[in-house]
């Protein structure tokens, strides 16, 4: 038997062929996973800026120096509100329009991302500042074209169905434009600051000339995602698990539910009974009230008669019990105990009495 294990093992093994192997990027696991701008706050950190990183709306306050938000957070006039007060106030916000999410995959072959108009207070709003965002066009900016700040010129490749025109100029991917005693900068694609392009070109360079334009210092805060409810989150990163849950359940339903429209009325029930019911009502309550002494008594009476009728027709100075156990095929004890056995013990004994009885009286007929 061990032989035979050995050779189908041997055999297995031999079918076993080594293919090719490939390698392939499917994305960074994580904490980079959840934080598609790790990268750039660390890179931000090591020179000496504090930053903070949370989803949803943050708290402004003259702590704070710099936002890098997407531009889906500014999806309501309250929001917008706080955010030109703040800027106005001497704040600098980075604003990224495509794919600024970190739930976006970086992987992916889509170019873009934009898949919705652009918030509509935040359009007008930037409107007003002399920025205006168009989805008509798309603009792209190679690694070869530079991007200026402040002179200054560095290589960055954006991609975005997106585009800026400033003061009705040319459109491009990148604008500024000061506010109060605070900046904006809006970029239509947020990729060359992501955790997977922010070491391309000159990227981190531009990251950091953008942080340092801020008119004043602070914390720098990097809003990753909108707030999301529980039901988005869960269709997000879980819908597998729903889509089965829902074919279970329908699976469920189908199997229990054969039939349609209201269950038949229950019938209701008679208050008839049977004769043998009505027999045994009447047999209990003669049990119970004297162990059927009264529907034994008048059965004796009639064999007693008839009897005594026979027996002396035929001669005189018999004992009764004996010319009846004879007659009926029984004992003496048994004819005597039928005819004189008031209370029986048990419905045994009862049942017992009463067989002998018929067979007394079947023998009188």
């Amino acid at each position: 038997m061990r032989l035979l294990w050995l050779l189908f093992v041997a055999l297995v093994l031999a079918g076993c062929k080594s293919g090719p192997t490939r390698d392939r990027e499917i994305g960074y696991k994580g904490k980079a996973k959840l934080d598609a701008y790790l990268a750039a706050e660390r890179f931000l950190e090591r020179y000496g800026y504090v930053v903070e990183s949370k989803p949803g709306w943050p708290k402004l306050d003259r702590g704070v120096g710099m936002v890098v938000v997407p531009g889906s957070v500014l999806s309501t006039e309250a929001y917008v509100r706080e955010m030109s007060a703040w800027i106005a106030d001497g704040g600098h916000m980075l604003c990224l329009l495509d794919r600024a999410e970190s739930y976006h995959d970086d992987w992916s072959r889509i170019g873009s991302s934009y898949e919705k108009d652009l918030p509509e207070p935040l359009a007008e709003w930037l409107e007003t500042c002399g920025i205006t965002v168009s989805d008509g066009g798309s603009t792209h900016t190679k690694a070869d074209e530079a991007l200026r700040i402040d002179g200054e010129s560095f290589k960055v490749e954006a991609e975005s169905a997106l585009s800026i025109k400033m003061d009705g100029g040319e459109a491009k991917a990148f604008g500024q434009v000061e506010y109060g005693s605070g900046l904006i900068t809006v970029l239509t694609d947020a990729r060359p600051l992501r955790n997977r392009r922010i070491s391309d070109n000159d990227h981190a360079a531009f990251l950091l000339a953008l942080v340092r334009e801020s008119p004043f210092g602070g914390k720098i805060v990097v809003v990753r995602d909108a707030a999301l409810s529980l039901g988005t989150l869960l269709w997000r990163h879980a819908w597998p698990v729903l889509a089965g849950l829902l074919a279970l359940t329908v699976f469920w339903l189908w199997k229990n539910m054969p039939r349609f429209g209201p269950l038949r009325r229950e019938e209701a029930r008679s208050s008839m009974r049977d004769y043998d019911h009505h027999l045994e009502a009447l047999g209990d309550f003669q049990w119970r009230l004297d162990k059927g002494s009264a529907m034994l008594r008048p059965l004796r009476e009639s064999v007693i008669e008839r009897a005594q009728r026979m027996s002396a027709a035929t001669q005189r100075g018999i004992d009764l019990f004996e010319w009846i156990a004879e007659r009926a095929g029984i004992t003496r004890e048994r004819a005597e105990r039928a005819m004189t056995h008031e209370r029986p013990a048990d419905a045994t004994s009862f049942t017992r009495v009463i067989a002998d009885l018929q067979k007394i009286h079947l023998s009188l007929s």
